[in-house]
């Protein structure tokens, strides 16, 4: 129940940190005028979920609306590779160690310091549902803790520095959906409306098999969790009362009916959804997409992207992801220019050489990367390929990339032959690595193969299965 109460768990923290994440038509703070500490959020807002390729496609949309487009930006994603500081960024740069432990322990000094709030309001809400007068489930939920736990704590840190950062100022926030979309601690904007100045542009990666433990074990259940972004009115919506998937499953509309809303126009607030999703997740989000007004759901196929020149990708597959950031980010400043009359780039028109050079120019570390590493034997070159690949999907592309590198590169017979090629295999024990292993195994690239293990693992509610429990599991791929 705790996870399904986090929108309004995360309001809560936010109020304690004194942010406010929606303004008045003229710009002004909604709460009272007494609330003098309160800090307003940037007013555009990108927010990106799916299984595959929710970093890349933030990342090319950070890279849009910073190099094409001039706007200040500030970036929240997740997990990081090396150093935590990289979930959090100000033009594509992690922020400073000194920036990431003033956040830190300026967000903790104001949770404790109103953590007496939060335990008042708890006891009247237990009072008042110990006497039956609250028919809410989060009434009875244990007290909110004073600090939030790991992920939360991240996202509440993010907020805090882009909505402080004033040299320069964050124009542009762009959030990854940590796992699911609806119950996620980064759900806690609101849509454009008459009397909201917030720009809220939500897109949909690719959804496949992830987190089935949480999310739900069919394609179906996992997207309508990630299509809880798109859902208004969030606190009253979104919450331990709100009957889960089997209440949405028993009252949507049928196929024929979600199918003829696809085109019932553009609307203000579209919602973009990567066009290879299946037809069965789509039906879905269009059902999602139905019950909120001049919200139409659009799909985007790679081929938004042919009128523009000179595209270089490192894998194919990213094409997708790079035309669902375009077209996202094309929309977000369509609407940013309505309010912002005197906006204009900082380096001229925005020509699609320019859109070009922004989408082939991103770079996300470990994802279709490609390293050189030194080495003493000068007859030796040692060059890696890394991908962080975890679903049956995503390791098919894998391999795909890691074959066309081999024949892109292939030399003569003689020296080709002498290529050793090693496959470095590590799986979180939450995962199932036998279909990937499958997958790998199936491909006949690889000489041999090392596994190793992390140098540390996060804390986890699931027990770690014994081969033979894997073995024992469908192979899907």
């Amino acid at each position: 129940a705790r996870r399904t109460n986090t929108i309004h768990d995360m309001h809560t923290y936010l109020q304690r940190l004194g942010l406010e994440l929606n303004n008045n038509a003229d710009g002004s703070n909604l709460a009272s005028a007494n609330d003098t500490q309160l800090c307003s959020i940037p007013p555009l807002i990108v927010h990106i979920t799916g299984t595959k390729g929710k970093g890349s496609t933030l990342s090319y949309c950070e890279s849009l609306l910073r190099n094409a487009y001039g706007l200040t930006t500030g970036m929240f994603t997740s997990p990081h590779l090396v150093c935590i500081r990289e979930r959090i960024r100000i033009n594509g740069i992690p922020i400073s160690k000194r920036v990431f432990a003033e956040a830190y322990w300026t967000v903790r000094r104001k949770l404790e310091e109103n953590s007496h709030v939060m335990l008042q309001q708890h006891s009247e809400n237990a009072t008042a549902a110990a006497d039956g007068n609250s028919q809410r489930k989060e009434d009875s939920l244990p007290p909110l803790p004073t600090l939030p736990g790991y992920f939360r704590m991240l996202t509440l840190m993010a907020l805090y520095t882009f909505a402080h950062h004033d040299s320069p100022k964050v124009d542009a926030i762009l959030l990854e959906v940590g796992m699911g979309g609806r119950y996620d601690a980064t759900n806690v904007f609101e849509p454009y409306h008459s009397n909201n100045r917030r720009i809220l542009v939500r897109g949909i990666t690719l959804i496949d098999y992830d987190h089935t433990r949480v999310l739900g074990s069919t394609l179906e259940q996992i997207a309508w969790e990630k299509g809880g972004i798109y859902v208004s009115n969030k606190m009253e919506k979104i919450n331990p009362n709100d009957g889960g998937y089997d209440k949405f499953s028993n009252g949507h509309d049928d196929e024929q009916q979600n199918r003829e809303y696809e085109d019932e126009g553009a609307g203000c607030n579209p919602l973009f959804v990567n066009g290879s999703n299946t037809p069965q997740v789509a039906d879905i989000l269009r059902a999602i997409a139905r019950e909120e007004k001049d919200s139409p759901l659009q799909l985007v196929q790679d081929s938004y992207l042919d009128s523009i020149p000179e595209l270089n990708f490192h894998a194919s597959h990213q094409r997708g992801n790079a035309a669902l950031a375009l077209a996202v980010c094309q929309h977000a400043i369509s609407q940013y220019r309505k309010q912002h009359h005197n906006f204009t780039t900082t380096n001229g028109n925005v020509t699609k050489e320019r859109i070009s050079a922004a989408l082939t120019n991103t770079f996300w570390p470990g994802r279709f990367h490609s390293l050189t590493l030194p080495s003493n034997d000068k007859q030796v070159v040692l060059k890696l390929r890394c991908d962080g690949a975890h679903t049956p999907i995503s390791i098919n592309a894998c391999i795909s990339w890691f074959q066309s590198i081999l024949t892109t590169h292939r030399k003569p017979s003689k020296d080709h032959d002498s290529i050793r090629k090693v496959l470095v295999f590590n799986c979180g024990h939450e995962r199932n690595p036998i279909p990937l292993l499958h997958s790998l195994h199936r491909s006949g690239l690889f000489d041999c193969v090392y596994f190793s293990r992390a140098d540390f693992e996060r804390p986890s509610a699931m027990p770690k299965q014994l081969l033979d429990e894997w073995l024992k599991e469908e192979i899907t791929t």
